[in-house]
């Protein structure tokens, strides 16, 4: 269940980010375009139930990636797991001033920005919440790139799919970061030429003393309200910082507590033909394969789905626990044996094991794809033989 809720949720939010990422791309025709191309692809997602959504699937997300934070019993990982965990820790402090912006424009002085208003700001205004803005896009991009890979790669048609998938990943941002640059370079020039031109002077208006000083008043009253609700939604916007930092220092605080506790106990773990030692229980068994230095498949990255970290348990003193919902789908999917468990799924306690690794560790997606192949064509072959 945590797992179709954390790829349904990361795909909305990827879908979203694509889309946004298309619309900054028209800014390579002008900023016209960048307005047009706003109504189909980024205005829906501001439409009820769809914002809604939208706005459940950022919180699910972040709910679940902390949890599986939580559930790490090492932070030795993969290259592109170590860029995926640091890239959707930073992801919401970096947006965060710009969601709190966007809606406290609308919300609070009733005021729906357009593309033209949102660059001036990010190129003239406030380059630095421009900066950001460039820095959180090939963030996201980079954290959703990675997801969507690990999901795909296990698919049997993704020979294929990696044909248009790869030129894409690069295409989208680097397309949207070079029309965000023209349309800014438009916006630059419209605002340098309206400051050269000549301004007419107004009519002199004949004001009394009281009517003079009334006046501004009026207009220091109002800067002094346009400051109070900028100093508000900058208050929110830190308050949102620092409450999720501190959900990600408790994450990590529980984490440690948990393994502390968990690693007091030893195992006693022994691969055939291989290696033997003594390690900390509490961690998968892929996870102290990583910690001990010995190479194992695992296309899926140790989320249960792909098989290939499958090892064959001789002996267990105590007995293994019986494999969890995801384990035995992959288990029956994959049509192995009882003595058949998957590595980042089973967590031995204190005691000994003994086990064989099944799988190649340099085993690549074409590999599991061209064996599944050949175990349909077997079948089939057993079948007509059967007749």
């Amino acid at each position: 269940m945590k797992r179709n809720l954390r790829m349904i949720s990361g795909s909305i939010l990827f879908v979203f980010l694509t889309c946004h990422l298309l619309n900054m791309a028209f800014g390579l025709v002008s900023v016209e375009a960048v307005e047009a191309a706003r109504t189909f692809l980024t205005v829906p997602w501001t439409i009820p139930p769809i914002a809604q959504l939208l706005g459940i699937s950022l919180l699910v997300h972040a709910g679940l990636g902390l949890h599986a934070i939580y559930q790490r019993n090492t932070l030795r990982m993969s290259g592109y797991d170590q860029v995926q965990l640091i890239s959707g820790l930073v992801i919401i402090p970096l947006l965060a001033s710009h969601i709190v912006g966007i809606q406290g424009a609308k919300q609070v002085f009733q005021f729906d920005p357009d593309y033209r208003n949102i660059l001036g700001f990010f190129w003239l205004d406030s380059p630095a919440e421009g900066l950001r803005q460039v820095l959180v896009v090939i963030v996201a991009w980079l954290h959703g790139s990675i997801g969507m890979f690990s999901w795909l790669r296990l698919r049997a048609s993704w020979d294929r799919l990696s044909l248009f998938i790869y030129p894409l990943v690069v295409a989208v941002p680097v397309l949207a970061l070079v029309g965000f640059v023209d349309a800014g370079n438009e916006v630059i020039a419209e605002r340098q030429a309206a400051a050269v031109q000549p301004v007419e002077e107004a009519p002199a208006e004949d004001y009394t003393e009281e009517e003079r000083a009334a006046l501004e008043e009026a207009i220091a009253e109002r800067q002094q309200e346009i400051q109070r609700n900028l100093d508000f939604l900058s208050t929110i916007t830190w308050t949102i910082i620092g409450v999720y930092t501190a959900l990600v220092a408790l994450t990590f605080l529980a984490r440690g507590i948990r393994l502390y506790r968990a690693h007091k106990n030893r195992v006693s773990v022994r691969y055939l033909n291989g290696p033997a030692f003594d390690t900390q229980a509490g961690s998968s068994m892929l996870e102290i394969a990583r910690l001990n230095d010995i190479p194992h498949a695992n296309l899926c990255r140790g989320r249960g789905r792909c098989g290939t970290c499958r090892i064959r348990v001789i002996s267990a003193t105590p007995p293994l626990p019986e494999p969890g919902k995801v384990e035995a789908n992959t288990l029956r999917r994959l049509d192995l044996g009882p003595d058949i468990r998957l590595a980042c799924q089973i967590v031995p306690g204190p005691g000994s094991l003994v086990v064989e690794r099944l799988v190649a560790p340099d085993i690549a997606p074409a590999d599991l794809h061209a064996g599944k192949q050949a175990a349909d064509g077997d079948d089939v072959n057993a079948e007509h033989a059967n007749v």
